[in-house]
């Protein structure tokens, strides 16, 4: 399966896609001066497109779409986790760019230019996308993961900034207006109160579907918010399995079963204990879509009621398998503060007094 970054630079659809999907209401939009677009953003003057040879783009909409493919790029590589809490917005967008399929890029890129070509007072580009409180409406737009704060959204402007920053484009005569535009876009926007949180499901990328096939593979469709815990989950079994340095020795036995499968070119065991494990993460942190269907946690870990079990489990060894699901995370790139939050859940009472039974 081929490994995704599914915590990459996520970043801009949710304040973003928001706007690549909003349509604009005339009273709201012309705010601005109709010759702010050619007196500060360069207007109508044609001049080469260094994205497509051979052909000319309107000097002030260049402008507009390099801050914006800057804001775009800066927020998905959130150099020094600047942008973590944007990331969720974005897991359709990251998923896709991590697989190859710039497409929604792309049209995320073309619509928010137009969005603020128009509201600066382009007399040649129309927004015609979702209103601004059904395009941040997860409900309404399936590309949209999870309701904006005022937190998140002051963060997406200073990205703007950010990004108009790296264009050489640092004017208060600029940035000014640009500002006031994306503040009297705020109210339709954010729908999430400032106590109110976001839970961890919704956080690595919820229920919008996305398709995790790799090269040369059947298209396969899964909730973007699994697809990272099946990714953790897979690895953490290789990781054991591999047992490098005989550092899992002690979880060998409670895997024999499965090894002995796997070496004889049985993958159905594997298929099915990752699936079980994922969807009972997923369950745990907020699916609501995804329910764990197999035994309860005291008889998954029971050899006398789960015949696939070789053992009780100590606390010791659940310590070290909690160390191969760190591990497993470290590889498929979840940030550290995530990680923490599985750690939690993980050492929680109710779920470690299930299993260690030892």
């Amino acid at each position: 399966m081929k490994k995704v970054n599914y915590w990459l630079a996520s970043a801009l659809i949710g304040s973003m896609v928001a706007f690549s999907s909003c349509k604009d209401d005339n009273d709201q939009l012309r705010m601005m001066d109709d010759s702010f677009y050619a007196v500060q953003l360069g207007g109508e003057t044609r001049v080469s497109d260094p994205d497509n040879p051979g052909q000319t783009i309107e000097q002030g909409f260049l402008n507009l779409r390099t801050v914006v493919t800057n804001t775009v790029l800066t927020i998905a590589t959130n150099e020094g986790g600047k942008y973590d809490a944007l990331q969720p917005y974005f897991s359709v967008l990251l998923t896709e760019v991590g697989n190859g399929q710039t497409s929604g890029f792309t049209t995320l890129v073309r619509d928010f230019t137009e969005f603020l070509a128009e509201a600066t007072g382009s007399q040649n580009f129309t927004y015609s996308g979702l209103d601004m409180e059904a395009a941040h409406d997860p409900v309404r737009n399936p590309r949209m993961n999870g309701r904006i704060n005022n937190a998140d959204y002051d963060l997406f402007v200073q990205a703007v900034v950010e990004g108009a920053a790296q264009a050489n484009i640092t004017s208060n005569e600029v940035l000014g207006p640009v500002g006031q535009l994306l503040e009297s876009v705020r109210e339709p926007i954010v729908q999430r109160a400032d106590n109110e949180g976001l839970d961890l499901y919704t956080r690595l990328g919820g229920n919008a579907m996305i398709d995790v096939s790799g090269d040369n593979e059947p298209e396969r469709l899964v909730e973007a918010g699994y697809a990272p815990l099946e990714a953790v989950v897979t690895s953490t079994v290789m990781i054991i399995a591999g047992n490098e340095g005989g550092k899992y020795n002690a979880l060998q036995p409670y895997f024999s079963v499965l090894l002995a499968e796997v070496g004889a070119n049985n993958t159905s065991g594997f298929t099915a204990l990752v699936t079980d494990f994922s969807e009972f993460l997923a369950e745990a942190i907020g699916s609501v879509n995804i329910e764990y269907s197999g035994l309860n946690m005291v008889d998954a870990h029971n050899p006398a009621t789960n015949s696939r079990m070789t053992g009780l489990v100590s606390a010791a060894d659940y310590d070290l398998f909690i160390e191969a699901v760190v591990e497993g995370a470290v590889e498929n790139n979840v940030p550290e503060s995530v990680i923490g939050e599985f750690g939690a859940l993980l050492t929680s009472p109710g779920l470690k007094d299930a299993i260690v039974q030892r």
